[in-house]
């Protein structure tokens, strides 16, 4: 049985200092690179005032990052969620920083380009 190797990015979260900043939601990530895109990966329980690292992985690399999507799906409840700035290291060992500072309400993809 053949294994497939991934190629893992290291994704990290910082939240917003503000009051219920953090989501109990599960916020979603793509990453958007020159040579293809990441599928959506599941961002769970991200409480504010913190740093949440998660890992993305693809079959291949992506070739430098163009952009991030971000969305988060509606609650019965209001449920926003402020992340502040996310970082992604990638697998040839660069760093993306993707400031964010704006409020996700809503189950809209919201589209960041680094920064």
């Amino acid at each position: 049985m053949n294994r497939v190797k991934m190629v893992n990015y290291k994704v990290t979260v910082s939240i917003g200092n503000l009051a219920n900043a953090g989501t109990f939601n599960r916020a979603g990530i793509k990453l958007v690179g020159t040579d293809g895109e990441s599928r959506r990966r599941t961002l769970s329980y991200i409480t504010g005032g913190t740093a949440s690292s998660f890992t993305v992985s693809c079959p291949v690399s992506i070739g430098k990052l163009v952009l991030i999507e971000l969305d988060k799906p509606r609650l019965l409840f209001k449920n926003l969620w402020f992340p502040a700035k996310i970082e992604v290291k990638s697998p040839e060992d660069d760093t993306y920083n993707f400031p964010i500072y704006c409020w996700i309400n809503n189950s809209k993809v919201h589209r960041f380009r680094e920064g």
